[in-house]
């Protein structure tokens, strides 16, 4: 009796131990999925992710636990080749290589940077610092001017019909209006505006005023139309390809589409949740959206979403790189920079979390288990 009392201990440990094994192997198997952008994925995998608080470069998705940084806005510097990062948590913009993708610099500006434009005019970068109603000026890496604003500015972007730099100020319902270096107007908008976008179709200005739910249209320093959208809309971006100018509705989770030959709302897309930046890939078509509430980046053509790509923690910035064809979406819940491919025919880049058996071993691992239970169950039934 003793001795299969034993027996039969010795076979729940084998069995529970078979259990294990294979539930790790589930587990292995569900962690290297997770990890898996997907190559089928039509509007692209995150192929990089920048660690900013190691300046390490990762294959794949990772997602890191925040260290208090927090990177916004992107844009890029076609002189340079340069990524500039806004962090409104350490007043600074980073400055990433897009040659090898890693920062080579950090450069400090006001306090609270959050949006950013490269004006193709003059070479420079201009920066909107939230808490200090400044706008900086690089060049370079050089910090050579700070221009006072409005209070709390935001959202940035450039006019090449007129060489103007506008300025969204949250706080005050306005858009200041730079030349060079110098404050030549100030436009009454909606109330808190964010985003900020230009269309070459028509020439116009479009601001995202985000607690009235409209949109204002600008020529030159004159408001010309206010365009009722989604709820809480906070990012702007145009396409090219369609003439469609994008609105993210942060309240709602969609994106309003306006036709800038008319300007009129034509569709309404919903997205993930808590949708915020917007950018525009002339190499595919598509319009990228960060879902800040959602950790993913939806991909949308014409007006249908044919993709959502998993990224960091609390997405909110996304700008496109030209000069390598990549995505870039800035995660201030996770200190990264997701760095997306949107070539779908290239191999699945795939990062296993060290601590995940390989799933190779642990089928092994279970195959012997097996074995020996065998084994010992012929063993115990000989005479």
């Amino acid at each position: 009796m003793v001795w299969r009392m034993t027996k039969r201990g010795q076979l729940i440990v084998i069995a529970v131990s078979i259990a294990i094994l294979l539930s790790a192997f589930g587990l292995s198997v569900m962690l290297n999925r997770s990890q898996n952008s997907g190559q089928n994925n039509p509007g692209g995998y995150v192929k990089y992710t920048l660690d900013l608080v190691k300046n390490t470069l990762i294959n794949g998705n990772f997602v890191n636990t925040g260290n208090g940084m927090r990177p916004c806005c992107i844009a890029y510097d076609p002189s340079n080749g340069y990524i500039y990062v806004t962090d409104w948590g350490s007043g600074t913009v980073w400055v990433i290589n897009g040659a090898t993708n890693t920062v080579i610099t950090t450069i400090p500006v006001g306090p609270g940077p959050w949006g950013v434009a490269y004006d193709p005019s003059n070479g420079y970068i201009y920066v909107a610092n939230l808490y200090s109603g400044t706008v900086s000026v690089i060049n370079g890496t050089t910090v050579i001017a700070n221009i006072t604003v409005g209070p709390g500015p935001r959202g940035v972007a450039y006019d090449p019909s007129n060489g103007y730099i506008y300025v969204a100020n949250e706080l005050s319902g306005t858009v200041s209006v730079i030349n060079g270096t110098t404050v030549i107007a100030t436009i009454p908008v909606g109330i808190r505006p964010w985003g900020v976008a230009y269309d070459p179709s028509n020439g116009y200005i479009y601001v995202a005023n985000s607690f009235s739910g409209t949109v204002s249209v600008i020529n030159g320093t004159t408001v010309i139309a206010t365009i009722p959208v989604g709820p809480g809309p906070m990012g702007v971006a145009y396409d090219s390809s369609n003439g469609y100018i994008y609105v993210t509705d942060y309240d709602s989770g969609t994106v309003s589409v306006i036709d800038g030959a008319n300007n009129t709302v034509i569709a309404n897309i919903t997205v993930g949740p808590l949708p915020w930046g917007v950018a525009y890939d002339p190499s595919n078509g598509y319009i990228y959206v960060a879902n800040h509430g959602w950790d993913t980046v939806s991909v949308i053509n014409g007006t249908t979403v044919i993709a959502n790509i998993t990224v960091g923690i609390n997405p909110v910035g996304v700008a496109y790189d030209p000069s390598n064809g990549y995505i870039y979406v800035t995660n201030p819940g996770s200190d990264t920079v997701s760095i997306i491919s949107t070539n779908v025919s290239t191999t699945t880049s795939t990062t296993s979390t060290p601590s995940v058996v390989p799933a190779l071993a642990v089928v092994a691992a279970v195959v012997v288990v097996v074995l020996v239970v065998a084994l010992l169950m012929i063993r115990h039934r000989k005479p």
